[in-house]
């Protein structure tokens, strides 16, 4: 996917193209302007919307709202949006908030005054999410609302208050992982090739996200993940095997050489994750769930909760702690083979503490004949 600035006439345009089923489409924008640097700067703007265009939506760009004041959902949202891009926010932040932002629209109209959104139209946008969405999805949503109207009251002051938003209380649900059992029977399919059952076994076995494999720079035995690439904004570097350099390698090549978006051919990984786990028996699982099998393995390999943490890459422990809520003897019934692999080793170290025992009581008594 590309967008360029081209001249037509005296005024500039950007001109968005990407490829869908390998064929070639296309979208012009109207930048309103006829100085190239303004262009330029626009250009930008657009950038950030593009997921939207290429969509069929129709952004209003803050060159067609500055000279109105905000006063509707849309309006609102459109400069909400600028705003977060121009602050920082990452692209995936702001195509969540507008999705969020698109359900809040459907649901109250894109229309509706901000002044007039008050607790009783918050209820009644849970209301209308009710049994179509889940409740972490409604509670997000509302997460996102919440970020509008503070921007409107704290940074634009087109509302003197915000009104109360209260989430619904979720229970909190402790992950979903593969059992040594479900990853033997992924790597027994005959109907999945060997490129992705490599692939999710080195997702496996590293933790990664899905898209860091893609993001991400080999160095030596190391995948670095730059702050700008990283979910939580935070430096972070991956231990690789040699096996899993070449898995990674061979994944960027299929990428860099397909004519689709990145977004679109990175997201084949989860589309064929969630057949494969079909096909095992695991419908509640979801592409995330390899990242907390590593997590869940690591803790059983390991039981040092902060080790686990700082491997997975977290902000902090806290995040991480969900993890520990599994029962160790059900993990153990999970992976029978690493458990067995821990105990052994557990018995090793006993033996060893048993020898340094002895070995410090002889010391003690040598020395205690040594003063009598």
């Amino acid at each position: 996917m590309t967008t360029t600035p081209y001249p037509r006439g005296t005024n500039w345009y950007a001109r968005i193209r990407w490829y869908e089923d390998n064929v070639r489409r296309e979208k012009t924008v109207a930048l309103k302007t006829k100085d190239r640097r303004v262009a330029l700067k626009r250009l930008y703007e657009v950038e950030s919307f593009e997921s939207d265009i290429i969509h069929g939506k129709q952004p209003v760009f803050s060159w067609e709202t500055s000279k109105r004041p905000i006063t509707d959902l849309s309006s609102a949202v459109s400069e909400y949006l600028i705003y977060l891009k121009n602050n920082g926010a990452k692209q995936t932040t702001i195509e969540r908030a507008q999705l969020c932002m698109n359900n809040v629209m459907k649901s109250i109209g894109s229309t509706y005054p901000i002044k007039a959104i008050n607790a009783d139209k918050i209820e009644n946008i849970k209301q209308y999410f009710r049994g179509g969405l889940s409740d972490t999805g409604i509670n997000m949503i509302l997460s996102r609302l919440r970020g509008l109207l503070n921007w409107c009251k704290d940074i634009k002051e087109i509302i003197p208050n915000t009104p109360k938003i209260r989430f619904i209380k979720v229970p909190k649900k402790i992950p979903a992982y593969l059992t040594e059992q479900n990853l033997n029977d992924i790597m027994e399919l005959n109907t999945l090739d060997q490129h992705h059952k490599d692939a999710f076994r080195m997702y496996q076995e590293t933790g990664m996200r899905l898209r860091e494999p893609f993001k991400g720079k080999i160095e030596g035995n190391w995948l670095i993940i730059s702050s700008d690439d990283s979910k939580t904004g935070l430096y972070g570097e991956i231990c690789l095997k040699e096996d899993h350099k070449r898995i990674i390698t061979d994944m960027q090549e299929r990428v860099n050489k397909s004519r689709s978006s990145f977004t679109y051919e990175t997201g084949k990984y989860s589309k064929m994750f969630k057949k494969v786990v079909r096909s095992i028996g695991r419908e509640d699982l979801h592409f995330h769930n390899l990242r907390d099998t590593f997590a869940v393995m690591r803790y059983l390999e390991t039981r040092d909760i902060y080790q686990v943490s700082k491997e997975l890459g977290h902000t902090s422990v806290k995040i991480t702690e969900k993890y520990a809520l599994f029962s160790l003897r059900k993990l153990s019934q999970d992976f029978p083979l690493l458990s067995e692999n821990y105990l052994h080793r557990d018995n090793s170290v006993d033996a060893m503490g048993a020898k340094m025992g002895v070995k410090r009581e002889r010391q003690n008594q040598f020395i205690e004949s040594a003063m009598a």
